[in-house]
């Protein structure tokens, strides 16, 4: 049997470039999930390019997990640990790492500036992340190129979105050397 339509070939699609996808409540939004990771600046740049091209907003999320880095230490024994001090430290950092991103983010694009959104929430990476893209067009997260092993052991926030988003998510692979 014959199949007489013509192929589909990149060309034939319709073009997208310089056309702005709007959210039902009139704005595209891009998420992009940073973390201080050369995999999350490579997600950032994507990122910010979608952001442009679409004329949308740019949301950068960061997420501390603070149960993760207290797990053990917490039950119930005083040697000397202070939890609300490390939650401050935390936020503090997620804080001052997205105004970075952000200064960059109007650094690569001086012409034509991208309006950026910033979000710094306590909780498992890939929740607030899923959280923060809830009415987005897009979620960009990156990848670190972990193997299947570390995948299994530690989780992977990539992995986790791209099973449980309800948006298109867009995984920025690492380079060739992991980063």
């Amino acid at each position: 049997m014959t199949d007489n339509a013509p192929a589909t070939t990149a060309s034939a699609l319709p073009e997208t470039a310089g056309r702005s996808e709007q959210l039902s409540g009139g704005q595209t939004r891009i998420v992009v999930g940073l973390d201080g990771s050369a995999a999350s600046s490579r997600a950032l740049l994507f990122a910010a390019q979608e952001a442009q091209v679409r004329h949308g907003i740019l949301h950068l999320v960061a997420a501390y997990d603070v149960s993760s880095m207290t797990y053990g230490y917490a039950g119930g024994l005083n040697i000397g640990f202070d939890a609300v001090a490390m939650e401050d430290g935390m936020r503090s950092a997620a804080e001052a790492h997205l105004k970075d991103a952000a200064d960059t983010v109007a650094t690569l694009a001086p012409g034509a500036p991208v309006h950026v959104q910033t979000t710094v929430a306590q909780g498992r990476p890939s929740q607030v992340l899923l959280d923060a893209a809830d009415g987005a067009t897009l979620l960009v997260v990156g990848a670190r190129g972990a193997g299947a092993l570390t995948r299994l052991m530690l989780g992977s926030t990539s992995t986790e979105v791209v099973h449980h988003a309800r948006l298109p998510v867009t995984v920025v692979p690492a380079d060739e050397d992991g980063s």
